[in-house]
C-alpha cells in the first residue's frame, strides 16, 4: 500500500511542478500519532494510534498544490482500557479484519492565514472509515522547516539536510455517517461524535 502511495506521490509532484517535494509520514523517531476522544454523558474514552504512513507533497510558496494521502492502521488504536480496544478491533466496532485501514486523501487545500513558514487553511479530500468514503473538509496547518531534521533527531546524523513538514489537524467525524449507528443507551457510554487531533511530522528524501 505505501509503495503504491509513494509512486502515485511522485507522479503528482511531476504534475505539481518542480519546487514541490515529497514528505514521507512513516516517523523514523517513532512519535507521530494521532488522538481521538469520544467523550459521552456517562464515559469518557481516549486514545491514540501510532501506526500512520503516506506521503504528502507540498511547495512552500504554492501551499495550495499539496496532495497526498495518509493511512492509519486501525489496529495501531489503543484506547485507555484494554478491553475497550480489544473489542474496539471487533466485528461489532470498526471490524478491523476487515476494514484495517483509515485513510484520507488530500486533494486540495486552501490557505486562510500565513505567518512565516506556518500555513493555516482548510484541507479537502476523501475519508475512508469502515468501508465509507465521504468528502470532507478539515483545519489544517503546515510549518515547513528547511534543513531541519537534526534538529529533531533523538540521535544526530552528520550532514543530514533533509526537510520537514509538520502537520496538525483537529476535526471531528459522526460515527452513524459512516454505518456505525449506536443505539440511545449505548450513546450514554460511546459517544457518536469522535474529536481527532493529527500530530505527525514528514520527512524529505536524504
Amino acid at each position: 500500500m505505501k509503495w503504491g502511495i509513494g509512486i502515485l506521490s511522485l507522479v503528482l509532484l511531476m504534475q505539481t511542478g518542480i519546487a514541490s517535494q515529497v514528505f514521507d509520514f512513516e516517523d523514523e523517531k517513532g512519535i507521530n500519532h494521532v488522538l481521538v476522544i469520544l467523550d459521552a454523558p456517562l464515559e469518557f474514552i481516549s486514545g491514540k494510534g501510532e501506526g500512520l504512513s503516506g506521503f504528502l507533497t507540498y511547495d512552500p510558496d504554492e501551499p495550495q498544490k499539496t496532495v497526498g494521502s495518509l493511512i492509519l492502521e486501525v489496529k495501531s488504536i489503543e484506547l485507555n482500557n484494554h478491553l475497550m480496544t480489544k473489542n474496539m478491533y471487533g466485528k461489532r466496532w470498526l471490524n478491523a479484519a476487515e476494514h484495517p485501514e483509515i485513510l484520507f486523501s488530500l486533494s486540495s487545500f486552501e490557505t486562510k492565514e500565513e505567518k512565516g513558514s506556518l500555513i493555516q487553511g482548510e484541507a479537502t479530500g476523501s475519508f475512508s472509515f469502515l468501508g465509507v468514503t465521504k468528502e470532507i473538509t478539515v483545519p489544517v496547518s503546515f510549518n515547513y522547516l528547511k534543513d531541519a531534521a537534526n534538529k529533531r533527531a533523538g540521535k544526530k546524523k552528520p550532514g543530514d539536510k533533509r526537510d520537514l513538514l509538520v502537520l496538525r489537524s483537529n476535526f471531528t467525524i459522526l460515527l452513524d455517517e459512516y454505518g456505525l449507528d449506536l443505539s440511545p443507551p449505548t450513546r450514554l457510554k460511546v459517544s457518536n461524535e469522535v474529536q481527532v487531533k493529527v500530530n505527525v511530522v514528514g520527512y524529505t528524501e536524504q
